[in-house]
């Protein structure tokens, strides 16, 4: 996908789906959010308040993106080491186009668009970011 194309994409994704606050109704505003936080907080904050929500939006990326409807095995392997290496939180990979946060943003992009269908999203009350 075009970078333009995706990027696009993601702001309206965020736009359309993504609560002011809180979690969102659908998984994928849901999977939209966890990207767009994780990469707030590791590019605004160099990742000093990463905490377990953090991880735990990890852990929801991982359940929902590593779909074999949508991704090769390939593609699959790729966003789990992506994961790792956000979850490596003392050491942010803040390279830009080749970062683990630019990267897994934009296969959640490319899942969205695979599932046009709306999925309804159960908050997880532990989940505070």
């Amino acid at each position: 996908m075009p970078p333009k194309t995706w990027q696009a994409e993601f702001k309206r994704l965020w736009k359309e789906l993504v609560p002011l606050q809180g979690q969102a109704a659908t998984v994928q505003g849901e999977v939209i959010r966890a990207v767009g936080r994780l990469s707030d907080e590791a590019y605004r904050n160099g990742n000093c308040n990463f905490r377990k929500g953090h991880r735990m939006l990890c852990q929801f990326l991982r359940a929902n993106l590593e779909d074999p409807d949508v991704f090769s095995a390939t593609e699959i392997s790729e966003i789990d080491n992506w994961i790792d290496r956000i979850l490596d939180a003392k050491n942010p990979d803040l390279s830009g186009s080749t970062s683990p946060y630019y990267r897994l943003t934009e296969r959640a992009v490319k899942w969205c668009q695979s599932k046009p269908d709306l999925i309804p999203h159960k908050p997880n009350s532990a989940l505070r970011i």
